[in-house]
């Protein structure tokens, strides 16, 4: 509570010339629109009070004019109290022969057009020149009586009405001034008081962001690090264990004949283990290599790309004796060796998951909606619907037993899909998969035609 207080005593800092200039821009603005809507009052009751419009209206248009002129000008004149008292004298001067013109006193509901310049003049400046400007309009209303004393006098009003109208005026007008100036420092202490709590807040939310900031760095370090520290560690395992897988190779061949069942079984199972885990470590290696490297994007032809990935797969195609049919395909923006591993991959799965003499791999793509579409599409032996989200998190796969081919299980690390997934999002694309067991499978990229910006 006494922060309160002390907040709302507090004096008003000065404003800056930016501030004072969009003040009096505003306020020559409203000033001009209420001239505007003066004049049009004047207009449509000049057949009740018998206004004569001729005798005014090039006065307000001058006025009108002079307001737009002084609003287009602002950042020139606004900081200069003269020029402001020197706008609003000729202001109350113009608009009191506008009053003598309709009327003067004898029409004495026209004193509350000084309120125009009254509420004007503190919307210009928020000092006591708004309590001048009220003196002033009392003044030309005083001259204003004295004028039209002798026709004041011809229906009856006498002097001390005369004078006690002047009072009134005087009276009314300071107090119109009072409460603009009270009610306008409430409002710029308000406007103040919300300021510095915005300022309060936004500094805040500036140390919390950098805060934010700060911690983000410093995780994407870990995470560096850790990076670093898992690569290392797949790397140093990758020469001892090619040596076991050797040594253990060599001992089957040249020993495995002189070996017990359950001997040569170990043995095999080893060399089995041994040369998974070398495909594991190779395959993570490569999942490093592939979402380390920069990449410079351009177009890419994936027609080329299927081309190449099936002629790299061409002995295990011809071995198994797939047909394989290509669809027109489309280019997209990406990055062409990282989006070629993801066609070798899904190509590569699809020879290895069909049967021989019987598999059937189907590649279509298209543009649809600001996106481009690879299928690749096999009459394989299809994956159940529980696996397929998890097939594309590392390590996923689905068991052994339900990944037989020609009888055989179908070896794999859970690596490759995962990379597939990593590179399609690096594009801002999407991957998914339709499939059911002994129905084949339909893996569909959707990659953004520009890259996705």
């Amino acid at each position: 509570m006494p922060d309160t207080a002390a907040r709302t005593t507090s004096p008003l800092r000065p404003e800056t010339p930016a501030n004072l200039a969009s003040r009096a821009r505003s306020a020559t603005l409203i000033g001009a629109a209420g001239l505007v809507t003066f004049f049009a009052v004047v207009a449509v009751t000049r057949n009740i009070f018998l206004f004569d419009l001729g005798r005014v209206a090039w006065l307000f248009s001058g006025l009108i004019l002079l307001n737009l002129g002084l609003a287009a000008t602002a950042p020139r004149w606004a900081p200069w109290r003269w020029a402001i008292y020197a706008y609003e004298g000729f202001q109350v001067i113009v608009l009191s022969i506008i009053l003598h013109r309709l009327g003067g006193l004898m029409m004495g509901i026209l004193l509350i057009t000084y309120a125009f310049p009254v509420i004007h003049g503190e919307m210009l400046r928020s000092d006591s020149s708004v309590f001048a400007t009220a003196n002033l309009c009392g003044a030309c209303y005083a001259v204003m009586a004295w004028v039209e004393h002798e026709s004041l006098r011809d229906v009856g009003v006498d002097t001390q009405q005369q004078m006690a109208f002047v009072a009134i005026a005087f009276l009314t007008l300071n107090f119109m001034a009072l409460y603009a100036n009270r009610y306008g420092y409430q409002l710029r202490n308000l406007a103040r008081h919300l300021q510095e709590k915005v300022a309060e807040r936004t500094a805040e939310l500036s140390a919390v962001n950098a805060e934010l900031a700060a911690k983000a760095r410093a995780l994407e370090a870990k995470q560096d690090e850790l990076k670093s520290f898992v690569y290392t560690v797949t790397h140093d395992l990758k020469s001892p264990l090619s040596a076991i897988l050797l040594i253990a190779d060599l001992l089957l061949q040249r020993e495995g004949a002189g070996l017990a069942a359950e001997g040569r079984e170990d043995l095999e199972r080893i060399v089995r283990l041994a040369g998974g885990t070398e495909d594991m470590i190779r395959d993570l290696l490569e999942l490093f290599r592939i979402t380390s490297q920069p990449e410079a994007p351009a177009w890419v032809e994936l027609g080329a790309l299927v081309e190449g990935a099936l002629e790299t797969l061409r002995p295990q195609i011809a071995a198994k004796q797939v047909r394989v049919e290509i669809g027109p395909l489309p280019r997209v923006w990406g990055q062409g060796r990282k989006l070629g591993h993801v066609v070798s991959n899904l190509l590569g799965n699809a020879v290895k998951y069909v049967a021989a003499e019987q598999g059937e791999i189907a590649v279509s793509g298209g543009a649809e909606n600001g996106s481009v579409r690879l299928s690749v599409r096999d009459n394989g032996i299809g994956i159940p619907p529980a696996y397929h989200r998890g097939i594309f998190e590392l390590f996923g796969r689905v068991p052994g037993r339900e990944q037989e081919v020609d009888g055989r299980a179908v070896g794999g690390t859970g690596v490759g899909l995962a990379i597939v997934k990593r590179i399609v999002e690096a594009h801002r694309g999407s991957v998914a998969v339709e499939s059911a067991p002994g129905a084949g499978s339909c893996f569909t990229v959707r990659l953004p035609v520009d890259g996705g910006g």
